[in-house]
This record gives C-alpha cells, sequence and structure tokens, in this order.
C-alpha cells in the first residue's frame, strides 16, 4: 500500500523544469549549458511521461505497480496474472519461497517494462552530462594571474572554457601561449559548493600524484590552491589529457575493444600495492570495514532506504536481505578502489582509455567494488567472461559471482543513498537545479531496476 505522507507533489518538478527551458534553453540554444539542460529536461520528460502511463505515483512507489487494486491500470502484457500480491520479507523469511520468487520476477518485470518505456523515448537524441552552478565567477584575468604566478611567468591566456558535467566538481579548460608563441592547454578542477559525493581536490591531489608517477592513466597534477579566495573554492591544475567520454554511468561506448580495454585498466589499478598508494588516500578510508563493519552498513543503508523510499518494495526487501545472508562468504580481498569507476569517468582516444578521471571516492576496499559498479554498462557490450578475462589480464584478482553480486548491490546502494539527499534538497524548495530534478526522476528509479536485474540474477529467476 502507497505511504500517501510521504508521496511529494509531482508540481515543483513541472515548475521547474519550464522555468529552466524558459530562462535559459531558448535563449542560447548553441550552448554547454543549453545543451545540458534540454539533455536533462528531455530525461525528466521520458521518466514522467513514461510513469504516466503506469501509475500516478513518484518513480519509487513501486507498491502502485502491483495488482492490489491501488494503482493505475498496467499496459497490456505488462501485468502478469495471477501473481499474489507481496508479503513483507522480514528478517527470517526465506528468498527461496515460491510467492516471494513470484514476487520479485513480477516487479522486476514491471521495472524493465518502465525502464525500457523511458529508454524508447530518449533514443535518437544523445543527453549531455549533468551541471551544478559554480561557487564564484571566473574571469579570464584572475586565471591568467594565477598560472602565471604558480606555474609558467610566460603564460597569456587565450581561450577559458567551463565544462557542463559533474556532480561536485567544476572542469574548466585553459588554452594559452607560452613566451615562444606554442600552446599550452591546462585543466582545472575545483569543488563546487553543492555536491552529491563530498569528496574535495584537496583529498584527489596527491592520489592522482601516487597514480601518475607509477605509469598510471590519470591527469598528472601541477599544483594545489586550499585558498578559496581565488577562485571561491580550493581547486587543482592538471594536465589536459587527450580523449573524450564515450559513454556514461549506464551506458558504454560503442566499441566492444574500448570496454574491453577499461577492464584491463581496472585491474592494473588493482593490482597495486595497496601499501604505496593508501598514505595519499584519506585516513578514515585507509583501511577496509571489517565484516562487522560491513553489516552495519548495509544495515545502515537498509534504514536510510526505508525512511526515504515512499512505498513497500518487494525488490529491495530481498536486496538487503540476500547482502545479510551472504556477507560471511565474500573472499578477504584488499585494494585501491577508484569507487566511481564508469564510462562517465573514463576518457577514450578511440578504443584505448586515455585517462581515469574524478577521484574524489578513491578507498582502500575490496576490488569488487569497482567491478561491480561499471558491471551493468560492460555486459552492454561484451559477455561477462570476456570483461573479467581482460580485467585479470590487466592484473586483477579472482572474484566469485558472489563478491561481484554483493558489491555491485553494496554500490547502487551507496550511490542511492546519496540521490536521496539530492532529491530531498531539491523537493525542500531549497534550490532549483533541474540536475538535481535529473538525478531524482530519471537516475534512482533506474538504480532500483538494475537493483532488480542484480538480485533476480543472483537467484536465477
Amino acid at each position: 500500500m502507497i505511504d500517501k505522507p510521504k508521496i511529494a507533489s509531482l508540481s515543483r518538478y513541472y515548475d521547474v523544469l519550464l522555468s529552466a527551458l524558459d530562462r535559459e534553453v531558448r535563449p542560447e540554444l548553441e550552448s554547454e549549458r543549453a545543451k545540458f539542460l534540454y539533455g536533462a529536461a528531455r530525461r525528466v520528460l521520458a521518466r514522467l511521461a513514461t510513469l504516466n502511463e503506469y501509475t500516478p505515483a513518484l518513480p519509487e512507489n513501486l507498491a502502485s505497480l502491483h495488482p492490489d487494486g491501488q494503482g493505475a491500470a498496467l499496459p497490456t502484457g505488462v501485468h502478469s496474472p495471477g501473481v499474489d500480491d507481496p508479503s513483507r520479507l522480514d528478517e527470517a523469511a526465506s528468498l527461496d519461497g515460491a510467492s516471494v520468487r513470484a514476487a520479485l520476477a513480477h516487479e522486476g518485470r514491471l521495472l524493465d517494462a518502465i525502464e525500457d518505456g523511458v529508454q524508447r523515448r530518449l533514443t535518437g537524441s544523445a543527453a549531455s552530462s549533468p551541471s551544478t552552478a559554480a561557487a564564484a565567477p571566473i574571469t579570464a584575468a584572475t586565471l591568467e594571474t594565477y598560472i602565471r604566478e604558480h606555474l609558467d611567468p610566460t603564460l597569456s591566456l587565450r581561450e577559458f572554457r567551463i565544462l557542463a558535467g559533474g556532480r561536485s566538481k567544476q572542469t574548466i579548460m585553459l588554452t594559452f601561449a607560452n613566451g615562444r608563441g606554442e600552446i599550452v592547454e591546462r585543466v582545472i578542477r575545483r569543488d563546487l559548493v553543492v555536491a552529491i559525493t563530498g569528496g574535495t581536490v584537496t583529498e584527489e591531489y596527491q592520489v592522482l600524484k601516487a597514480l601518475s608517477d607509477r605509469g598510471y592513466p590519470v591527469p598528472r597534477p601541477f599544483s594545489l590552491e586550499v585558498d578559496t579566495g581565488v577562485l571561491g573554492s580550493a581547486f587543482m591544475v592538471m594536465q589536459r589529457v587527450g580523449g573524450s567520454l564515450s559513454g556514461d554511468i549506464f551506458d558504454p561506448p560503442p566499441s566492444r575493444e574500448a570496454v574491453l580495454h577499461s577492464a584491463r585498466v581496472l585491474g592494473q589499478l588493482h593490482s597495486f600495492p595497496v601499501s604505496e598508494i593508501a598514505p595519499t588516500i584519506r585516513e578514515s578510508l585507509r583501511v577496509p570495514p571489517s565484516g562487522a563493519q560491513l553489516r552495519e552498513q548495509v544495515i545502515a543503508l537498509q534504514g536510510l532506504w526505508q525512511s526515504n523510499s515512499r512505498a513497500y518494495c518487494v525488490t529491495m526487501q530481498a536486496v538487503f536481505h540476500w547482502m545479510l545472508a551472504n556477507l560471511d562468504g565474500l573472499t578477504p580481498l584488499v585494494t585501491v578502489v577508484h569507487g566511481d569507476y564508469s564510462y562517465h569517468n573514463l576518457l577514450f582516444e578511440d578504443e584505448t582509455l586515455s585517462a581515469v578521471m574524478d577521484w574524489e571516492l578513491v578507498r582502500i576496499g575490496h576490488p569488487a567494488e569497482d567491478v561491480g559498479y561499471i558491471r551493468a554498462a560492460a555486459l552492454q557490450r561484451v559477455e561477462w567472461s570476456e570483461f573479467m578475462s581482460a580485467y585479470k589480464a590487466g592484473g586483477g584478482s579472482e572474484l566469485t559471482p558472489r563478491d561481484i553480486t554483493f558489491y555491485t548491490l553494496l554500490g547502487k546502494l551507496r550511490l542511492m543513498s546519496m540521490l536521496f539527499g539530492a532529491r530531498a534538497y531539491f523537493e525542500s524548495g531549497a534550490i532549483d537545479d533541474l540536475q538535481l530534478a535529473d538525478v531524482s526522476i530519471y537516475h534512482l528509479p533506474r538504480m532500483i531496476q538494475q537493483a532488480s536485474f542484480e538480485i533476480r540474477q543472483a537467484l536465477r529467476l
């Protein structure tokens, strides 16, 4: 049954969407900002339009999708006759029960159908990456003065460009001419005021330096500035690496060879001795959680789900139940973990991975955290056995199916917890940022659908 007091009005999503289109897209359709807003608007509209066919509730109100008379009629071919309403799973419930398995399969088919509908609406035009407003205005004079004082006094700024993209960091591309008339390119990465992840460039700087010194494909950092008076927040200046993004967190590059190369590069990261990289990582993240601490994390994430979800969801109940039941069987492995290793953070030159970006979530942990995080996207291009063979060829560890399923689900739960925070910030009226509407309406339900896929695979449904 839907928890009606938790159902938020859709009016804020429509109001902010229309305001953003009128204020920013229409006047500057050729700008990067306009392209971002267009892409975000399309994602939000695609989700809302598809949901309207299934239920009047917000995306994660899955109770309205079950045949209990509470929700709207389901499209022909989606409803599964004969499936009883799912019973809530308590701690002693078994995932092997016929009614539970039927409910999981039924809810999974509904989630898949909704996601298919959203993707059909989005097909035909690439959506831009989301962007967040900068902490303070940036001028050419400020940038040129800083670079001359800290890196090279002969440089003259020719152009700077603030990229659309990044949920907690801002990227600024700089083009200079030196005293000999040669072109020099640099990149500034700086903290934003509204950050979903909470990581800082100060923490990333030392990690990038250590990995760059060891030949790993990352941008080489040149300087770190912690004085917030310069650009309004801390930032670092980095090498500009060739290549471009050709995928995102949900979708891989079109080339299967690029996907396999990303597997090998991930294996290389996991082959580095932990003792060499750990000192560059925030102290609280240098030691992986014990089994007891990991159990506490799962229980805490379960609590976050229960307090932030808007209706009962048999899929998520099964996810938490399975994770707690399988925690003790995980392989005890420890590596450097990127924490956000997927195609929205990987640059490619043709089929070669040229740089791994955005190290704000780096920590010491289990290698399956990264492998599980990229799994859903990689599976769209290659067989899983191919991906894992390339990963091991790069130096990666042998991982069991239990390891991969557990950490795939854990990664999705961690991301969901951040998305819940972004959604609450938006719905409170604190900020009219279309990016936060995008992650709430588009990305959060897609994470739930992917969790459904993983638990059905684990239970062979």
